[in-house]
């Protein structure tokens, strides 16, 4: 690759990592009632679908928009499933 054209790269993919973020109905769109029910505490997301969990939990704590004890692993479900509750109010 030329200087130029890695440059070009370079400021293309921080604009679009910078402007273009993902929300959680964007990312997980075909799992909103799913979402939904664990936000209304109808059921355990954690243990009706840890897969699903899991890229949510991942989701949050690398757009930093959580902060995870890792110690109290209830604590840190609740949080998780505040922040869904939040990201669903309007939708």
């Amino acid at each position: 690759m030329q200087r130029l054209d890695l440059l070009t790269f370079i400021v293309y993919n921080f604009k679009v990592n910078t402007t273009k973020a993902m929300t959680l109905t964007s990312k997980f769109k075909k799992d909103i009632s799913i979402l939904r029910a664990a936000a209304n505490k109808e059921l355990y997301l954690d243990v009706k679908n840890p897969k699903l969990y899991k890229k949510v939990k991942r989701y949050y704590v690398s757009e930093g928009l959580v902060n995870l004890s890792g110690e109290d692993p209830e604590a840190d479900y609740e949080a998780i499933v505040e922040c869904i509750a939040e990201d669903l109010v309007g939708v």
